[in-house]
């Protein structure tokens, strides 16, 4: 009788457990919090995995509008040292495809001006990295209807929904210099052209925060104050411990758009992908605990890409 050698079941086994998926575990998700906030590492950083042959490479970006800062070089460190089949960028959804025509011509409409702004912000290099390497660029947000009916099943007020998603473009306007600040009377015509257009996406009726006036008083409300020249950015964080009651509404909203990218992203290693991330770095923080969990260790954390690519063979 032919007896197997002993190094044949090991190996066997070794390679099973390799042909298995990955499994997201979106349940280790880290709620965003003070103590969280204050674990943050100053500036743009970054988490590399090494998953079989792949790489993910989950990038913590300070959003930025200027070519020379931290987020933008780290970008260019990423696409220098590492190649991707996939990126995955913030603010546009998936729904949209692989390198949707209507991102990239954003993105090529708002590039590098003569003083080096760039309103496409770090969205810009992302976009224009992926398509230097040929990697597909994906939005990484949940479709917001997806979004609505689950906060909707969780107990949040659609008006409290499209409240916020107007809120939250007033930290953006303020760096793209649309406004000044949140008293600046230019604020009124953005604010409605962003409830119609929210409206919409939602697929709500015309009546719920129908103006700025409506928007205006259901933001007192949240906040207990006027909106004004006072608002600070913290407004529009998902802070779960926060001093805002708009902190709340985006703490809900953020723990289906973490859950939802946690997922995507698992799903594209499931593929044999090398995947880059590229979102603002809280969004790391929220996520490393999960993608410990469900990809093991990072094999490197840091600022330094050219090391990191080093230590990840």
């Amino acid at each position: 009788m032919m007896t197997m050698h002993p190094v044949l079941p090991a190996l066997s086994a070794l390679f099973a457990a390799a042909a298995q998926p990955l499994a997201p575990a979106p349940a280790r998700l880290a709620p965003w919090t003070t103590a969280l906030r204050a674990q943050q590492p100053e500036g743009a950083f970054a988490a590399v995995y090494k998953v079989g042959d792949e790489h993910l490479v989950f990038l913590a970006a300070q959003h930025a509008n200027r070519t020379g800062s931290p987020t933008f070089k780290l970008i260019a460190d990423a696409f220098a040292h590492f190649r991707f089949d996939t990126v995955i960028a913030e603010g546009f959804p998936t729904a949209r495809g692989p390198n949707p025509a209507r991102t990239l011509q954003y993105v090529a409409d708002n590039g590098p001006r003569a003083d080096g702004f760039v309103e496409a912000g770090e969205l810009y290099p992302t976009a224009i990295g992926a398509q230097a390497q040929g990697a597909k660029l994906w939005g990484g947000e949940a479709h917001d209807l997806a979004v609505k009916a689950r906060l909707v099943l969780s107990g949040v007020a659609v008006e409290d929904l499209l409240g916020f998603y107007a809120l939250r473009n007033i930290p953006q306007w303020i760096r793209e210099k649309k406004i000044h600040q949140a008293g600046d009377p230019r604020l009124r015509p953005l604010i409605d052209v962003a409830l119609d257009r929210d409206r919409a996406t939602l697929q709500l009726p015309a009546t719920i925060l129908p103006d700025f006036e409506s928007w205006s008083a259901w933001y007192a409300r949240i906040n207990g104050r006027p909106i004004g020249a006072d608002f600070v950015t913290e407004e529009a964080g998902p802070l779960a411990d926060g001093k805002f009651g708009s902190n709340r509404i985006a703490a809900a909203i953020s723990r289906e758009r973490a859950a939802y990218l946690h997922e995507l992203i698992v799903a594209h290693l499931n593929k044999r992908e090398s995947v880059l991330v590229v979102f603002g770095a809280s969004h790391l923080m929220i996520h490393r605990p999960a993608l410990d969990a469900a990809l093991g260790p990072p094999c490197y954390a840091g600022t330094d890409l050219r090391r990191g690519a080093g230590e990840c063979l």
